[in-house]
């Protein structure tokens, strides 16, 4: 939808009784009207505004004529058009694929291990408080951008202003990264579901002693380990030392792709089915196995801790004895920047933020859609199902530690907190092998689901320029993309790959995602505008917002998200992240690796990750600007929006220059 701009003035056409009238015959299913081969209305607004203009029965010629008189000073005038573009099934698939989207691995496995790491209950205090201020916030943005403009990221910043479209590639990039490394988690996931059905789970048989690997090392609690390090990634020494493919992992990881084809390959008209299964059943297996762990002995204890972490185990006390620790408060965290931090962090990712995934989705809704409604759903059952998440997790190792008498405190992070203190519990626990493939083929299908809207996000964006022919059909386009993607992760699958997985995770969306969404709302609430922002929002969903959401989007969320990205940046600088080098099991028996510094070639690789994103915003502002500043001679053309040029040809509709509502500079 686009305005008319005549000097400082905008005018919008939500105004004109003519255009409200044929909406409303359209909504009533009234077939008047130009219609386009699908049998979608498309409505072009008469610039010149003339008396005796009737946007339901003037003819092409009409039409034409209107393009052909644009002014040429680059202050478009106002077109609606009503783009052929397929939308969901129903309201449910847009809420299950987006519940999809949010809901993912990092709900299982990072927010629990947070949640102790900073003070239990206390960090849900920062939490919410991040969820209220940043996540929500730039939740609705997102949403509001997919389904105004009805484009992907790429085109909808474009829509905005020419000079905003590097926030768009900046989001494509971050998105491609992270579905790298996703699917090589994906691919772990498929790994253990299938060894889930030995007849002894393998992670619970005894593993060898030997010269290099000493006899204390090979303890109830440390078998997973050895099945994870030694049998599973074959782990290298360090990330320098390549080795050589691991067959079976990069079979996984093939699977995995394979799976995103099938299910992407005709974008939401088949995802938006899958989803069904894939968003539904995760829910139902964790409740299954919240109801086995807190079934098991010593649960309870567990789930003492993960709400207060001050809370002992007997092996947790008798090493805070042997090593004279003392127990400090929880309360302390409130006072520590690095909570926040982590609060912040966990909001972005487990709302899928800054990835284009939201944009995507929200792009084929209906433009009436009331996504206010469900943007507070979404975020309610994302944030309990994190909760209830932590509370079976650590009821599950919770009482593996209390039934062995060991300790809980030095549990293991990331992707180890599934691959082996969950599986060493659940090894533990009757029918082990029925309740460890339903575990993995529940972590399947949440990092499924997360990688779906990854793929739809990147597709979407890509619908939005010229980049890929519009004579190719989306299977060619989704075959190849799931081909080079997949090529471009075998290396996931050397001997040194969980190293690589940890270095994209660290480096790949981090800063560059804070970058995108604090450039995201400066972009709608000052560029835009927030009063025009506010009436959009009551237009598509009935509901203006307070003034309470207009101070967030205008200064709360902007100074909060430059506060996280300028101490993120600085605590970089001053504290360089450092990389888990496998040593092996030491002779004390609890420590399998040891923090190194990256090797130079790691922080070339982390630097090309962090740069090629993020500085598309600089250089396409720059762009954009150039030709005001030095003359028309210094004008680019790139192929930005390929959709509605193409509108424009077919169906009349006028040429995009760039300079938006609001965008006189």
């Amino acid at each position: 939808m686009y305005f008319q701009q005549n000097g400082d003035s905008h005018t919008s056409p939500m105004s004109d009784p003519k255009l409200d009238e044929h909406r409303r015959l359209i909504d009533k299913g009234d077939k008047g009207g130009d219609m386009t081969e699908k049998g979608a209305p498309l409505v072009i607004v008469n610039p010149r505004k003339d008396a005796d203009y009737n946007p339901v029965t003037d003819d092409e010629k009409n039409r034409t004529e209107e393009v052909d008189k644009i002014p040429s000073d680059g202050r478009e005038q106002w077109v609606e058009e009503v783009e052929e573009r397929i939308t969901w099934g129903s309201n449910l698939e847009f809420i299950l694929s987006t519940i999809g989207s949010v809901v993912g691995l990092g709900n299982l496995w990072r927010f629990p291990i947070k949640v102790k790491q900073y003070g239990g209950a206390v960090f849900l205090i920062p939490y919410f408080t991040m969820l209220v201020i940043e996540g929500v916030p730039l939740f609705l943005v997102e949403l509001w951008i997919g389904q105004k403009f009805r484009s992907g990221c790429i085109g909808g910043f474009y829509k905005i202003h020419k000079a905003l479209s590097g926030i768009g590639f900046a989001t494509w990039m971050i998105g491609f990264y992270t579905n790298l490394y996703y699917n090589a988690i994906i691919m772990y996931t498929i790994y253990y579901f299938f060894a889930s059905f030995q007849k002894t789970l393998p992670w619970a048989a005894d593993c060898p002693i030997g010269d290099d690997y000493p006899a204390n090392c090979c303890t109830n609690n440390t078998k997973s380990s050895y099945y994870w390090y030694y049998e599973v990634l074959h782990i290298s020494p360090d990330i320098s030392t390549a080795g050589s493919f691991n067959w079976d992992i990069t079979l996984c990881l093939l699977l995995a792709w394979v799976t995103c084809f099938l299910c992407m390959v005709k974008g939401i008209k088949t995802s938006g089915k899958v989803v069904y299964v894939t968003a539904v059943f995760p829910f139902i297996a964790l409740i299954g196995l919240f109801i086995m762990g807190m079934t098991l002995e010593g649960a309870m204890e567990g789930v003492k801790y993960f709400f207060d972490p001050t809370y002992r185990f007997a092996a947790d006390a008798e090493m805070d004895a042997k090593n004279n620790v003392t127990i400090l408060s929880s309360w302390r965290h409130l006072y520590n920047p690095y909570c926040w931090l982590e609060a912040a962090a966990q909001i972005f990712y487990s709302l899928s933020l800054g990835f284009g995934s939201c944009i995507a989705f929200s792009s084929y809704n209906p433009p009436k859609t009331n996504f206010y409604k469900h943007a507070l759903c979404i975020s309610v059952v994302n944030s309990v199902t994190s909760i209830f998440a932590g509370v079976t997790i650590f009821a599950i190792v919770g009482s593996n530690a209390y039934k062995n008498n060991i300790s809980i405190d030095q549990l293991a992070t990331g992707p180890g907190l599934a691959f082996i203190a969950v599986s060493e519990a659940i090894a533990t626990t009757p029918a082990a092998q029925l309740w460890s493939a339903l575990f993995f083929v529940m972590l399947f299908m949440l990092g499924i689901d997360s990688q779906f809207a990854g793929i739809e996000g990147m597709m979407t964006a890509l619908d939005d320029t010229t980049l890929i022919p519009k004579a190719i059909p989306r299977p060619v386009v989704m075959g190849l993309f799931c081909s080079f993607s997949f090529l471009l992760g075998l290396p996931f699958g050397m001997q040194n790959g969980q190293y690589l997985v940890d270095l994209f995770d660290n480096f790949s969306a981090n800063f560059p995602l804070m970058m995108v969404a604090f450039f995201e709302v400066i972009a709608v609430s000052w560029v835009y505008g927030i009063d025009r922002f506010c009436e959009d929002f009551e237009e598509m969903t009935g509901y203006y917002p307070n003034i309470v959401w207009r101070i967030m989007w205008v200064v709360v969320t902007p100074l909060s998200l430059a506060f996280v990205l300028i101490y993120s940046l600085v605590d970089q600088l001053q504290t360089p992240l450092l990389y888990g080098k496998f040593v092996g099991c030491n002779a004390d028996g609890d420590s399998w690796t040891e923090d190194v510094n990256y090797p130079p070639w790691a922080w070339g690789l982390a630097g090309i990750l962090v740069f090629s994103s993020f500085l598309f915003i600089p250089v396409m502002a720059a762009i954009a600007f150039l030709p005001k500043v030095l003359g028309p001679k210094w004008e680019i053309t790139l192929p930005l929006v390929a959709a509605v040029e193409d509108a424009k040809k077919k169906n009349g509709a006028m040429a995009m220059t760039g300079n938006y509502p609001n965008s006189a500079a």
